[in-house]
């Protein structure tokens, strides 16, 4: 679940589930097995601006890494952040008045700033009184669109790109401010730690030709296996099975219905399992674009249907849970981290493996084929949240709303960066060993969530999580990236998902589940799919395709 650094990253603070009316939601993790196209909000909607350049990108200046990543986006490791970073902003950001956002939490609500450091320290450093409308990711489909219907929003606004909310190019070009001639090409350059955004992420804010959104990059990997390799061990099992056949083994293995331990969980929403089947069945990434020019959508591929009921044969062979198919984030998180879930299907760097959770022990299953043959998986899109401003904030509030998200987008290694991600020191963090450690305080306080509006490439460096965790998380980042599948409909626009896609989404979520958990039979997918394409499917195909012609 595809984040600069996050050196805290936690599921109260972000991750990766998330789930808008007119917005079928999913999980994180299964947001690209079961959506209609690419990120929410990005293309190209009718309009009437001539197109811009994307931002100029300049490479933000860092630290030399422990283990380097790559350009396929394999992350840099650090050992631990630098007490002593320079400061990447010279500038006056604010002009001590209110800062209003709003932003989607995975979390209980921070402290009030009266009781919370890190917002305290956030308003000095900023020069802000920042004020947060923060909505729960399971309350967001209901409460953002009541707010933009009742005209209540604040000025600043942030949007999950894995919420897929109805007619965004639209509702961005009706009501927030196009940004393009403070960020297209050079121009951004006056915001250095802006230009260190890569064009991965500016995409997703990137409407009709025009900048709209000040993006929140996103790692591109995304869902994979999480391992109990304790238990899996004492069941005397191979934690890295090559095939569909050794995966199967596995779960009969670690499965034990008189000690409550199965295989698998589930998830309040979104498809158990879903992603890594439809990988591993060689299913393409949402959508498949012919020599001719012409989409075709991953529910059509010949493997679609083999995937999903593969999970059925799994639930009927009892290696699920038996409250999978209601099972909370919650309840599955505690049960994988007291072992009595084995193999737990989660976005990648995932609460309670890099959380706080020292001593569990745990691996990383690399993707495989279901026959053993060449894998594949799924690149993500590139951003976690783009973040705009009203248009009718004057251009004074604009140009602050700029240099409070260059402040924000601070490189790692930097005096801000340092503030953003560990706050008052002794507060919200202490020293051990010279390494600054999150303490629990500072992770209530951070779940204040500006720290997640807006950000450039990440980095691994979790000195308080597990032992090694970085490592192998790079370690699985850098045999996985040689398997990456495009979406190739992740940048263009269809009206029709616009209006139709989230209704569409959560009707084959609704018919894969019914497969899933034994409720229907894997024949019944393909008038599942009959429907999706006569409601809307294949005129999003033909959007796509011209939406494809123009880019």
């Amino acid at each position: 679940m595809t984040r600069s650094q996050l050196p805290q990253l936690s599921r109260r603070s972000l991750l990766k589930g998330a789930a808008i009316a007119a917005a079928g939601a999913g999980a994180l993790s299964t947001l690209t097995a079961c959506g209609d196209g690419g990120s929410g909000g990005s293309g190209s909607a009718p309009g009437t601006g001539s197109s811009v350049p994307m931002p100029t990108y300049v490479r933000p200046n860092a630290p030399k890494p422990t283990y380097p990543g790559n350009a396929a986006g394999v992350m840099d490791v650090y050992a631990s952040f630098p007490l002593d970073g320079a400061r990447s902003v010279h500038t006056e950001v604010g002009d001590g008045k209110d800062f209003e956002f709003l932003a989607m939490t995975y979390g209980q609500p921070a402290p009030p700033v009266s009781q919370n450091a890190y917002w305290q320290l956030l308003n000095k450093e900023m020069n802000l009184d920042i004020k947060g409308t923060l909505i729960p990711s399971g309350d967001f489909q209901t409460k953002f669109p009541a707010l933009v219907a009742g005209n209540d929003l604040p000025e600043v606004v942030s949007v999950p790109m894995y919420v897929p909310l109805s007619r965004l190019p639209q509702l961005a070009q009706s009501e927030f401010t196009d940004l393009s001639e403070h960020l297209s090409g050079d121009a951004v350059k006056k915001y250095p730690n802006l230009a260190g955004i890569q064009e991965s992420g500016w995409a997703n804010g990137y409407f009709d030709g025009r900048i709209y959104g000040v993006p929140r990059s996103d790692p591109v990997f995304e869902t994979l296996i999480y391992t109990k390799t304790d238990v899996v061990e004492r069941a005397g099992a191979d934690p890295a099975p090559k095939n569909l056949a050794e995966f199967t083994a596995l779960a009969k293995a670690v499965t034990d219905h008189r000690a409550g331990v199965y295989a698998f969980g589930g998830t309040d929403s979104g498809v158990a399992l879903a992603n890594t089947m439809m990988m591993m069945f060689g299913v393409p990434n949402q959508w498949t674009r012919r020599g001719d020019g012409s989409f075709v959508s991953s529910y059509e591929h010949e493997q679609f249907i083999p995937s999903i009921d593969a999970i059925g044969k799994l639930f009927k062979a009892g290696y699920f849970h038996p409250d999978a198919p209601t099972m909370s984030k919650t309840q599955h998180d505690s049960l994988f981290r007291a072992g009595r879930l084995v193999l737990m299907e989660e976005g990648n760097r995932a609460y309670g493996i890099v959380a706080t959770d020292r001593d569990l022990q745990f691996g990383m299953m690399v993707p495989f084929e279901k026959d053993g043959g060449k894998p594949l998986y799924w690149e993500n899109s590139g951003a976690y949240a783009v973040t705009m401003i009203k248009k009718s904030a004057p251009k004074a509030r604009v140009e602050r709303f700029l240099r409070a998200m260059d402040y924000l987008a601070a490189p790692f290694g930097s005096k801000e960066s340092f503030v953003i991600n560990y706050g008052q020191k002794g507060t919200d963090y202490t020293l051990q060993k010279g390494v600054p450690v999150v303490t629990d305080r500072g992770q209530r306080e951070q779940d204040l969530s500006i720290q997640f509006t807006v950000g450039g490439p990440q980095t691994l460096c979790y000195p308080q999580g597990a032992p090694g965790v970085d490592k192998a998380n790079w370690d699985w980042q850098m045999k996985v990236a040689p398997m990456f599948l495009k979406n190739p409909a992740v940048h263009l626009y269809s009206p029709t998902k616009d209006t139709k896609g989230a209704a569409l989404t959560q009707h084959m979520q609704d018919a894969m589940k019914a497969v899933a958990f034994g409720r229907a039979p894997a024949s019944s997918l393909k008038d599942a799919v009959r429907t999706w394409k006569q409601n809307g499917g294949d005129q999003m195909a033909r959007e796509y395709a011209q939406s494809a012609k123009k880019s």
